[in-house]
């Protein structure tokens, strides 16, 4: 930041650098792609099945990374190496009911899965987009799919017991941070009915959308102060499941017989969510929770005014129609009580980062009244 200031200290003019380090090599993102389908359609119309599968690979991708702080800059652009992105798309039109007197049932399902994998991040084989902390954040490593949840993990040892430092009770960080979580679902549906009779039209959306992880600073904060009902018995002690362990060393305690020493040191509600147990305060892994939702995305309710009625107006067509949007969700792997949706970012979509809930507002629920006319 430079600037130009007068005996009293007055401002002149100012000239400041942008946190963002510019990159003279970025080279120029290239996309290659093969896409084959299948669409085909039976029983006069009523059944219609549309199959497609592609696979897409992007070299040199344009994203913007964290750099060291004494650069005097925050991030750089850079271009990520090679990305491969591969699923299916299924979408099946049914009409299970179509009557004379013109009630219709017609039901849309789309199904779709993607895999993605990072096949060049660069010369270190990752690259660290940041996110909370320097150590919490979105990461593109080798061999893993995109956009990985990188974090913080306790020790654990070759059995995959948790090792319990016995002077707390309390579990222990790894020395380093590692993958924790793919917010990419396995898999995502979406079932939208259309009801159809003598001018009203009833339409609903379900979504549903499998796995994909996601850390919750919300589910953390308001376990480590008491806010959900699984938390209400505080006076009882707890026992951290795991065996003893050296935080020194990150090895298992032995006993004279050379056995490990199963943990039964007693702690309270406090030291559980509020240091290093099962809170914010504790390894991010701890507040890492499967993203699986169903939701009641929208249902409309409307009505064309026949014909008939409109012939003495200046209308061709005039219909109304009602609609609620978000009505309804459950994200059953959610922690207990939370109520929280999984489906709120605390992240723009531009960043790349996805997964992280930094503290959100509850979910809306709306309401609308639709008139459309025409002349």
């Amino acid at each position: 930041d430079l600037a130009l200031v007068s005996a009293g200290g007055s401002r002149l003019n100012q000239a400041s650098l942008n946190n963002r380090l510019a990159n003279a090599q970025l080279k120029p993102e290239f996309t290659i792609e093969f896409e084959g389908g299948i669409e085909l359609k039976g029983l006069k119309g009523r059944v219609g099945v549309d199959l497609t599968y592609f696979n897409r690979r992007s070299t040199e991708q344009i994203i913007s990374s964290d750099v060291a702080r004494s650069s005097g800059f925050s991030e750089q652009v850079v271009n990520i190496g090679e990305l491969e992105n591969r699923g299916w798309e299924l979408g099946l039109d049914i009409t299970p009911v179509s009557l004379e007197n013109g009630f219709k049932w017609n039901t849309y399902v789309a199904f779709t899965r993607i895999r993605t994998e990072v096949l060049d991040a660069g010369p270190t084989g990752q690259i660290f987009l940041g996110g909370v902390t320097n150590t919490l954040g979105t990461i593109h490593k080798n061999g893993f799919p995109y956009g990985q949840i990188f974090g913080t993990v306790n020790q654990r040892d070759d059995e995959g017991n948790l090792l319990i430092n016995p002077q707390t009770g309390l579990p222990f960080a790894a020395q380093d941070a590692q993958v924790i979580g793919d917010p990419n679902p396995d898999f995502t549906v979406g079932f939208n009915n259309t009801f159809t009779w003598k001018g009203f039209t009833l339409r609903a959306l379900i979504d549903w959308r499998q796995g994909g992880d996601n850390y919750s600073f919300t589910g953390g904060t308001m376990l480590l102060r008491g806010q959900l009902k699984l938390t209400e018995d505080r006076e009882a002690l707890r026992v951290a499941p795991g065996v003893l362990g050296d935080p020194s060393t990150g090895l298992p305690i032995l006993n004279a017989e050379g056995n490990k020493i199963v943990n039964t040191i007693p702690i309270s509600a406090f030291d559980s969510h509020f240091t290093n147990g099962w809170g914010v305060y504790g390894q991010d892994e701890v507040n890492i929770y499967d993203a699986t939702v169903i939701r009641l995305r929208e249902v409309g309710l409307g009505y064309s005014i026949p014909k008939s009625i409109l012939s003495k107006t200046p209308f061709g067509t005039a219909t109304i129609t009602l609609t609620g949007r978000n009505l309804w969700w459950n994200a059953p792997n959610m922690l207990e009580g939370l109520n929280a949706d999984p489906e709120v970012s605390g992240e723009t979509a531009d960043s790349n980062i996805q997964g992280f809930d930094y503290g959100a507002n509850p979910t809306i629920r709306r309401y609308g009244v639709n008139i459309s006319l025409t002349f």
